[in-house]
């Protein structure tokens, strides 16, 4: 005579233990997937603001080429605006100078805004970078 243990009574639990675990399963597939979409996120914003950012320092790297050779310098506006394009990036560049003297040299002390826009859908990112630029107005060859 067989008596009714309580392993006996246990018909269907590995079927419901099966569902769990694939319950389990999926909810760990979905989080997985739900976070590799956000790291994405993440990484295309990051690209974004590092096409903006040296689009803007290359722009202040544009006037501080352009200040050396003397256009701003010597020339009559003492304020003024450019774009330039850098890449796949536009820099929108302003500037304003001033003037200083010491130990009887002159100096042209620029400050410079560069504002670096890298396009990306919907919006675009932007960077604003700033210096102050100085330079030895010294009196080129041909001019006395």
């Amino acid at each position: 005579m067989r008596t009714n243990s309580f392993l006996d009574q246990q018909k269907g639990i590995a079927l419901v233990l099966a569902l769990i675990m694939l319950l389990a399963l999926t909810l760990i597939g979905f989080a997985a997937v739900s976070l590799t979409g956000y790291e994405l996120k993440i990484a295309g914003n990051e690209r974004v603001y590092n096409s903006a950012f040296y689009a803007a320092d290359g722009g202040i790297e544009n006037f501080r080429g352009r200040a050396s050779s003397g256009e701003f310098i010597y020339a009559v506006m003492s304020s003024g605006e450019y774009q330039v394009a850098i890449g796949g990036s536009t820099a929108n560049v302003s500037f304003n100078r001033s003037s200083r003297s010491e130990g009887g040299i002159d100096y042209a002390v620029f400050h410079v805004r560069s504002e670096g826009v890298a396009p990306s859908l919907p919006m675009a990112g932007r960077v604003v970078v700033e210096a102050i630029i100085e330079t030895a107005m010294m009196t080129p060859e041909g001019y006395n």
